[in-house]
């Protein structure tokens, strides 16, 4: 068992101390893991069922559409207060935030690494002299430096996200191709639901279709709840190894977690 962190019963690894962002991500991933159990449990009881319905009733009722009634009246209305007919929305929101906590992550972790070495940003590119004497001093300078190269490199692909941290940074972001492969995958999902309603594209279904799964275009990206927090703790793991590996080599400052 390392001493910088210990696994607990699902995999997922705990650090006891690491930075300011991982301490951020961390209580978001905990708190998706609670959505993720809300939305599991938010089943209505029979009785808290007939009340919601009269409720419906009467906030529809007078609107010209006898219909809607009727169906509240009805067995089959039961399927609007269950957690199970939302399910692919509620997963893909989780996803995506899943993905937003990954990579606000990274775009924090860079700021506290180029705060401690702004020679990181070193580069042969120019600013103009208007640009630079708008500012009062050399800190908000380089903060300002910092947000755009960073927006900047995330508006880019994988591969620059990777040059970046092993070029400017020299940390390897992932230990092999699988881990790179299955992280490109991660977020081309979150795209697929933020653009194109979770439909699987013939690009994707070519990219990352294989031996054990086929994605076939026009399918709708699908998540259970348990895969979901499959994927949290996988994207910690990743995260924690990350977080030792920074915070060790820049000497950032560190919390108890």
């Amino acid at each position: 068992m390392s001493d910088k962190f210990y696994t607990n019963k699902f995999g997922v690894k705990v650090l006891k101390e690491g930075t300011k962002p991982f301490q951020i991500f961390t209580i978001e991933t905990i708190n998706l893991e609670f959505l993720l159990i809300y939305i599991l449990f938010a089943e209505s009881s029979k009785e808290d069922l007939n009340d919601k319905k009269e409720f419906l009733k009467v906030l529809y009722e007078n609107n010209g559409d006898d219909g809607l009634i009727k169906f509240l009246e009805s067995e089959k209305s039961d399927m609007i207060f269950s957690a199970k007919s939302y399910e692919k929305y509620f997963e893909q929101m989780a996803y995506t935030r899943i993905t937003d906590n990954i990579l606000s992550y990274f775009k924090d972790i860079l700021v506290e690494v180029i705060k401690s070495k702004p020679q990181i940003l070193k580069s042969k590119e120019k600013e103009p002299l208007d640009y630079i004497f708008s500012f009062n001093n050399m800190e908000d300078l380089i903060e300002d430096i910092t947000e755009k190269n960073i927006e900047k490199l995330f508006y880019g692909s994988i591969n620059d996200i990777k040059k970046f941290f092993t070029d400017r940074l020299g940390i390897q972001l992932f230990e092999n191709e699988i881990v790179e492969k299955n992280f490109e995958q991660f977020i081309k999902q979150r795209n697929l639901i933020v653009h194109n309603r979770g439909i699987i594209s013939k690009e994707f279904a070519k990219d990352f279709s294989n031996e054990h799964v086929t994605y076939n275009p026009g399918n709708i990206l699908v998540f259970s709840y348990e895969n979901l927090s499959n994927i949290n703790g996988a994207m910690t793991n990743l995260i924690v190894d990350l977080d030792l590996k920074i915070s060790e080599k820049f000497k950032l400052e560190t919390v108890k977690l």
